[in-house]
């Protein structure tokens, strides 16, 4: 991986650091202030480790040779020539052997986006209307216009990769505090 640039939405670390510390505010009030300790843990502990499942581990890896999605429970990386297509649809995705690849880091917006949009949110050059999850003032859109331009840079190396790794570790982890919490509310 040459030339690697991270893509993550600064509003969604602010946003899961706002929440982490508001989770983890309630366990240090409940050491205080007395209350159930293990119910408080479990609950507000599934709230602060899945608000880093949904807002910090999510990112996009854009290097000369590919691509790399990083999601909650999987990484897909594959090089710029197996990359068919670049949508913005629901979030930014990425077409590999007619299979669809979500990047969690790059959402489209709502379609009321649509009506702050101006002719300047356009891609550069272009004279069209494009769909909401295209403009430059969205992730999905911001992320997919750097993946196009890294895209069509790339030279073919001869190195074809793919691959998908999943782990539903943290899913499982997850699970568990819900179930500490939801188990010392009933004993």
């Amino acid at each position: 991986m040459t030339n690697v640039e991270k893509f993550r939405p600064g509003s969604a670390i602010a946003s899961g650091w706002v929440l982490i510390v508001f989770f983890l505010g309630f366990i240090i009030q409940s050491f205080f202030y007395g209350g159930d300790i293990l119910v408080t843990i479990g609950i507000c502990g599934a709230g602060a480790f899945g608000s880093y499942l949904l807002f910090l581990k999510p990112y996009v890896l854009l290097f000369d040779e590919g691509i790399k999605i990083v999601n909650p429970t999987k990484e897909i990386t594959a090089t710029w020539d197996l990359v068919e297509e670049i949508e913005t649809k629901y979030s930014m995705s990425i077409q590999i052997k007619d299979r669809t690849y979500y990047a969690w880091a790059a959402p489209a917006p709502s379609g009321r986006h649509s009506r702050r949009m101006n002719k300047t949110d356009l891609l550069p050059g272009a004279d069209s209307p494009r769909r909401v999850g295209d403009s430059l003032q969205s992730d999905s859109g911001v992320c997919a216009y750097m993946a196009n331009v890294r895209r069509k840079k790339f030279t073919g190396t001869g190195a074809i990769e793919f691959e998908v790794i999943s782990d539903n570790t943290a899913l499982y982890i997850f699970a568990a505090l819900i179930l500490i919490g939801a188990a010392a509310s009933f004993f």
